[in-house]
């Protein structure tokens, strides 16, 4: 049986055949089921490469792919998705958790770059309290959970409309993102200072940063692989 990373590779292959307009609605369905967190991720890659196998025969044919999926492809979508396995919680989680990894690795390095250039034309901070972490570090993993949920149902709202309205979308994720930092960096701004501290060193938060990148690309690199 071929892996996930090995359907993706040949998904990714197969649809540079479809003809522009045979693209754009295969890559309606290929949002709407990558999106949809209930579907087991090996699953819905096996259903994708079946759908664009019928979709290049029909092109092949002479035939719109449109055809194959009726007048409201949205509920085709919703049919087929209703008889797929659904992805176990501990699927979910590595998934969440490369997220959280990569926003938490960025964040540290920088945080690293900001205390390099910043030391070099004023006195700077170099130790935060481990009350202020966890301030921090609790909303921004709430936020990225609810974030990873409100950004598929924008992504999926737009798609198979005549008519896509992704800045719309872009514009209710970007007040989301702006939002959630805003809150955050007030709650941390707001709470006082207590408990023990940590040092700062910029070279050391780059590292950490890195580490962290690493690591999430590991998670998904093991859990693509099932």
């Amino acid at each position: 049986m071929r892996d996930t990373k090995k359907l993706i590779e040949e998904n990714n292959q197969k649809r540079k055949l479809l003809s522009d307009d045979n693209l754009e609605l295969y890559e309606d369905f290929l949002l709407y089921i990558r999106t949809d967190l209930r579907v087991a991720e090996h699953e819905g890659e096996e259903l994708l490469l079946e759908l664009l196998d019928h979709m290049l025969e029909a092109q092949h044919e002479g035939r719109p792919a449109k055809d194959l999926f009726g007048d409201d492809p949205k509920a085709y979508a919703d049919e087929i998705i209703d008889g797929l396995p659904r992805e176990k919680k501990r699927d979910t989680i590595p998934f969440i958790a490369t997220i959280l990894l990569n926003l938490l690795g960025w964040g540290a390095i920088n945080v690293g770059l900001v205390y390099l250039v910043l030391s070099q034309f004023v006195e700077v901070k170099d130790s935060i309290s481990i009350s202020s972490l966890l301030t921090i570090f609790i909303p921004v993993l709430l936020s990225v959970a609810l974030g990873i949920k409100i950004i598929f149902a924008l992504i999926r709202s737009t798609l198979f409309q005549e008519k896509k309205s992704h800045k719309k979308a872009y514009w209710k994720a970007g007040l989301y993102g702006a939002g959630s930092f805003a809150l955050i960096m007030l709650l941390a701004w707001l709470k006082p200072d207590f408990g023990p501290s940590v040092q700062i060193v910029w070279w050391i938060a780059i590292i950490v940063g890195l580490v962290l990148i690493l690591s999430g690309k590991f998670i998904q690199r093991q859990f693509n692989t099932h």
